[in-house]
């Protein structure tokens, strides 16, 4: 064990294991601050710690983005797209070296995100995935480093009632439809407007699944399984309509309805295109009465919170405020 003046300063030569175990040498600006690490790595090798300095991990964000995906990010249903959006946030950040991002490096990225006219729901999504990647790593004890998303909260997003389509808008939207040369569209707008399944829960929808006067959604967004009732008239269209087994539906048919909703001069909020057939049953449903618990499981909600967008459409929605609040002089 030694420390000797070097020209860049003073050198520490030590090993704290005997000449058969690892040496330790490290240059530093003073005697007295060479004689401090001596004795750290002396103490540490007494105590059966490890002494050595830990190796800075060079992997770069994407790195960490693959080792995700390997590892987890496979088995989801939106593996390519999650994939490529990772890799798109990651480039768009200057795939850095994951360690070196501070939580002050995230808020900034998000930031800019907001800058080039992203929504905050959009925003918040992001980040939601890139802090997922360093969660993963952690809880796989292959990152040991802090999570640098971590500390970001959701950015506020302005509640909005959900719009849905009047009657009269109904009829003219499905008048429009039955114009179309793509005859699939008629039924599967038919099917998403009566139970509130999702366009790609319906137009994905298998024969083997219409059974009884009841449809069984089975490819959902949340991986959960739901059975929901529906007419004798719509059954017996869907039972002579295509093969006993496998799609019902060959031909895509989301283009040939948004030209339809086109030629019907019904304007929606952005995002709200064929989704407006899901609001819309969910907003006769509890208008015309319907419960709200049993409208979410309907509707397949994991969480009521989501189903209670609708309360407010219910007949005796806080009915109370006429009954029991003081009335005016």
């Amino acid at each position: 064990m030694s420390i000797k003046k070097v020209p860049t300063g003073w050198q520490v030569d030590v090993w704290p294991e005997g000449r058969y175990g690892k040496r330790v040498r490290k240059i530093l600006k003073s005697k007295g601050e060479a004689k401090r690490f001596e004795d750290y790595v002396k103490g540490k090798a007494t105590m059966g710690e490890p002494y050595m300095p830990p190796k800075r991990d060079r992997r770069r964000l994407l790195d960490l983005v693959q080792y995700w995906y390997d590892m987890h990010g496979s088995t989801l249903r939106d593996n390519h797209s999650r994939l490529n959006k990772l890799r798109q946030l990651a480039g768009q950040m200057g795939n850095p070296i994951a360690s070196s991002i501070t939580p002050s490096d995230a808020a900034r990225f998000r930031q800019q995100r907001l800058e080039q006219g992203l929504s905050p729901n959009t925003v918040n999504h992001d980040v939601s995935y890139l802090r997922a990647v360093f969660n993963f790593a952690i809880r796989m004890d292959e990152w040991h480093g802090d999570n640098p998303f971590a500390k970001l909260k959701a950015l506020p997003i302005p509640e909005r009632a959900p719009s849905y389509l009047t009657p009269e808008q109904i009829d003219a939207l499905f008048h429009e439809l039955r114009q179309s040369r793509n005859h699939d569209v008629v039924l599967i707008a038919s099917i998403c407007l009566t139970t509130g399944a999702r366009w790609s829960e319906a137009q994905t929808l298998r024969a083997e699944y219409v059974r009884q006067q009841r449809i069984t959604f089975a490819n959902t967004k949340n991986g959960r399984t739901r059975t929901v009732p529906i007419g004798k008239d719509l059954y017996q269209q869907l039972l002579e309509h295509g093969p006993r087994m496998g799609r019902l539906f060959q031909r895509d048919a989301y283009l040939a309805f948004t030209r339809a909703l086109e030629r019907s001069g019904i304007e929606l909020p952005q995002g709200q295109r064929t989704h407006v057939l899901r609001h819309t049953f969910a907003s006769h449903f509890m208008m015309n009465g319907g419960n709200l618990l049993t409208l979410q499981k309907i509707l397949g909600h994991q969480s009521i919170q989501m189903t209670m967008r609708y309360a407010h459409l219910s007949p005796d929605h806080l009915s109370e405020a006429v009954k029991f609040g003081p009335k005016a002089p």
